[in-house]
């Protein structure tokens, strides 16, 4: 003979306790849910951290040697910021500091700018600073370098005279990166007041100018040449 659900209700038959698993399954999927969302938190932020840019300076056109640095010719990328050799870079933060500053070697166009490659625009009190472009066989066989003092001549229908003496080396440069034009092309800044600055200015509207290395060299007076 059956016994009918209701007799054995009756006879004191356990209730199913479905509020309690439910109470306990729902815990459990909270707790699931709350380690899930706490992993992708902390992934997000190790690829926020692992994503962190920095933006650079890199030629927007070719740059010559000597030219003042404008913020036209130059455009701004993103770089790692783990990159190791990022504190050698212009960075977006950098451009008002440097901003007219010299190019003391030619930055072809998509290359990036470096603060090495600067030089100040003025070199000393009351001096300036000025770039002579000349080819390497007219500039001590290319072997200048800052520090180094120069004399300047120019030839003017066969007959030489300097029109600059005992110049401080600023910075050089060469033009082997093609963007001036020629491999032979040569910039070498120099320190300058103004008259020399007129002089040497005249000399190159001439054409033809010749740099020595004069470092170390016995002074010149006024009777050896024209230059200051």
């Amino acid at each position: 003979m059956t016994v009918s659900a209701k007799k054995l209700r009756e006879a004191g038959s356990p209730k199913p306790v479905a509020g309690r698993v439910y109470r306990r399954l729902s815990m459990a999927h909270a707790l699931i849910a709350i380690v899930v969302i706490l992993a992708f938190v902390l992934n997000l932020l190790v690829l926020s951290d692992r994503g962190a840019t920095t933006l650079v300076a890199i030629a927007q056109r070719p740059i010559p040697a000597g030219s003042p640095l404008e913020p036209a010719a130059v455009r701004l990328v993103s770089v790692d910021s783990s990159f190791e050799g990022l504190p050698s870079l212009l960075r977006s933060e950098d451009l008002d500091r440097y901003d007219g500053w010299l190019l003391k070697r030619s930055i072809p166009t998509g290359a990036v700018v470096g603060t090495a490659d600067l030089v100040e625009p003025t070199a000393g009190e009351g001096l300036r600073v000025m770039s002579l472009p000349v080819a390497v066989e007219h500039a001590a066989g290319g072997g200048l370098g800052p520090g180094d003092r120069v004399d300047v001549i120019s030839v003017v229908d066969g007959v030489a005279r300097f029109v600059a003496l005992d110049l401080e080396v600023a910075a050089v440069a060469d033009g082997s990166s093609g963007a001036i034009g020629s491999s032979s092309q040569y910039h070498v800044v120099v320190a300058v007041d103004a008259a020399q600055a007129l002089s040497l200015a005249g000399a190159l509207d001439e054409g033809s100018m010749e740099i020595i290395r004069s470092t170390g060299a016995a002074g010149m007076t006024s009777e050896s040449g024209d230059g200051g």
